[in-house]
């Protein structure tokens, strides 16, 4: 589909010609890196659950709002960002998101209560619903089309070795230097990336025919959101990575730990069990995406399925699990990682190039609006049972985490709907 002016009757958009030469190698590897730091930024309290309710004094909800207040951030400004990026370009806002994380990690570094660290990740959040999109429009207009599924997996999977770099090193960092210390040292790297974006990213403009004018953002989005695709990939993107997600950034090491008795470093290793098997996952997954389009929603109904069984055997093993069923347990969620970038290939199959960052800011927002409500729902869930932060129970957490089944079954019906719409409306 590259014809605009189907569902807005301005502007038909031509897609780019190869591009040979380096240069769309390094925008993707700046690109790729930049992404990378703004998941270390995003995941920076993983590790330190424990220190941000003992430092602010946090009971489990207002821990859990760290990272959903966060996350909301991230899923609200989804289509902001889109409609940004159509409007002024990849490099400026990319930049623009660095700069924004550096001033919410500084703020963090130095912020003296609850509230004001908040507020702080509020900040970063911001920063960080600038990053993917536009990596994702770099990877459009540089790359030809049948190389993007693949190209897309590998960023998306190297951008979540910040997961790991955000446990073991930050968190080294803190207990070895200071919170202070290691959160200036964060804000800093993000000043680097935004330094470096804004002197080497450049962004290729789709070819236009004359004659036609700009669409409005307001009918960008509205063509964006009638498109079945669209919203198919919206659900496919909500489904399959918010477990993930919730174990990442604040729920999967006390799960570990205080759940399943593991100590610190076997916990970090099944972190990192999660991050690398995604690199497995990702060229499986981007190849199969481009050579069976067709097969993309069942990509994302086996991940969901895979992941919903191997949490089963755990909440049935009366005792601790099992080392080895943990480990099947996060390589399961890792797969919902990749299999929620398979949805960006569903959107962008049915969206032209005038509109497709837009788009992506809509999809985007279906697996960081499943993670906030994941994340917030296993909180308050704790804090229903009168969990104790500092000393949960196998029993709480388990009961707390099972929240997730709620939403895997409402993601599910969104793909079932949506893929029959899309079959009606794409014959």
């Amino acid at each position: 589909m590259t014809d605009f002016a189907a569902s807005t009757g301005t502007i038909r958009v031509v897609p780019p010609a190869r591009v040979r030469g380096a240069l769309p190698w390094i925008v993707w590897v700046l690109g790729t890196l930049t992404y990378l730091v703004a998941i270390v930024g995003r995941s920076s309290l993983a590790g330190l659950g424990t220190d941000v309710a003992v430092r602010f004094d946090a009971g489990s909800a207002t821990l859990a709002l760290f990272a959903t207040l966060q996350l909301a951030v991230y899923g609200a400004l989804q289509v902001p960002a889109g409609l940004l990026l159509d409007r002024f370009g990849a490099r400026i806002v990319v930049t623009a998101g660095m700069l924004t994380m550096a001033g919410g990690s500084v703020w963090l570094a130095f912020a003296g209560d609850a509230p004001t660290a908040i507020a702080a990740r509020v900040l970063t959040g911001a920063g960080d619903a600038m990053i993917f999109p536009s990596v994702l429009r770099l990877l459009a207009l540089w790359f030809p089309a049948r190389r993007v599924p693949l190209i897309q997996q590998v960023t998306a999977q190297t951008g979540q070795l910040g997961q790991v770099l955000s446990v073991v090193v930050l968190t080294a960092l803190v207990h070895a230097a200071s919170w202070e210390i290691a959160f200036v040292a964060l804000a800093a790297t993000f000043v680097v990336f935004a330094l470096l974006d804004v002197a080497l990213i450049r962004e290729r403009e789709p070819r236009r025919v004359p004659g036609r004018t700009r669409p409005r953002q307001g009918a960008l989005l509205v063509a964006a959101v009638r498109e079945p695709g669209t919203r198919l990939a919206f659900w496919m993107h909500f489904v399959t990575p918010f477990a993930g997600t919730a174990f990442a950034l604040l729920w999967g090491i006390p799960f570990l730990t205080a759940g399943e008795g593991l100590d610190a470093d076997a916990a970090s290793l099944v972190v990192v069990v999660f991050v690398l098997s995604g690199a497995v996952f990702a060229p499986v997954m981007g190849l199969v995406s481009g050579a069976r389009p067709a097969r993309r929603p069942a990509i994302a109904i086996v991940s969901v399925l895979a992941q919903a069984a191997a949490f089963g055997g755990i909440l049935l093993t009366p005792g601790p699990a099992p080392m080895w069923l943990l480990v099947v347990w996060v390589v399961t969620l890792s797969s919902g990682g990749a299999a929620s970038m398979v949805a960006f290939d569903v959107a962008r199959r049915d969206n032209p190039v005038a509109r497709l960052s837009t788009a992506t800011g809509v999809v985007n927002m279906g697996g960081f609006i499943a993670a906030l409500v994941a994340v917030y729902l296993i909180g308050l869930a704790l804090d229903l049972q009168h969990a104790d932060p500092a000393a949960y129970t196998r029993g709480e957490l388990r009961g707390a985490m099972a929240t997730v089944y709620a939403l895997w079954a409402v993601g599910l019906v969104g793909i079932g709907v949506e893929s029959w719409r899309r079959r009606r409306a794409h014959p």
